[in-house]
């Protein structure tokens, strides 16, 4: 499927709802220079394309009580199609488990965990991690702290591949 981000507008458009999604089209018209029923059909073919996967709202962990971000390397006894496809699997049916990237490198994987303390993590790793199948290595790094938070993608710097 080929991209139809066409114009600087369109990257404006983009740009202005990945900050706020929740911007009324006739703000959006206004920032875009364009009027809202041409802003309204951009949109629309953003989301049937879909450049725009969908809208949320970006909450705080730390006002919800999740203090503790842990990345989780995993490695798997196998890497077989089979082992892979169980895996995958098994961590979508978890909830405490943010995020799944499959990794090239020394792990096979790459998880996303928020908790509220150690001893909340404690019980995510018994209750979840531990329950993954074919998992022969796993190590937890805690984070720190947050320095930089993704706010959305940087289309202005995107290499220019005939839009």
């Amino acid at each position: 499927m080929g991209n139809i981000i066409n114009d600087r507008p369109d990257m404006v458009l983009l740009e202005a709802l990945q900050t706020d999604s929740a911007i009324s089209v006739a703000e959006l018209a206004e920032k875009v220079a364009l009027s809202p029923s041409a802003c309204h059909r951009r949109i629309k073919a953003f989301e049937q394309t879909g450049i725009i996967a969908g809208y949320s709202a970006r909450l705080d962990p730390r006002k919800l009580g999740l203090t503790v971000e842990v990345f989780v390397e995993i490695t798997l006894t196998s890497q077989s199609r089979e082992a892979m496809d169980r895996f995958e699997r098994a961590v979508a049916d978890f909830d405490d488990i943010l995020e799944c990237h499959l990794m090239s490198g020394s792990a096979d994987y790459l998880l996303r965990v928020a908790a509220a303390d150690l001893a909340h993590y404690d019980s995510i790793h018994r209750d979840c991690l531990a329950r993954l199948p074919g998992v022969s290595a796993m190590r937890s790094s805690f984070s720190l702290r947050r320095i930089k938070q993704m706010r959305g993608y940087p289309l202005r710097r995107m290499p220019d591949t005939s839009l």
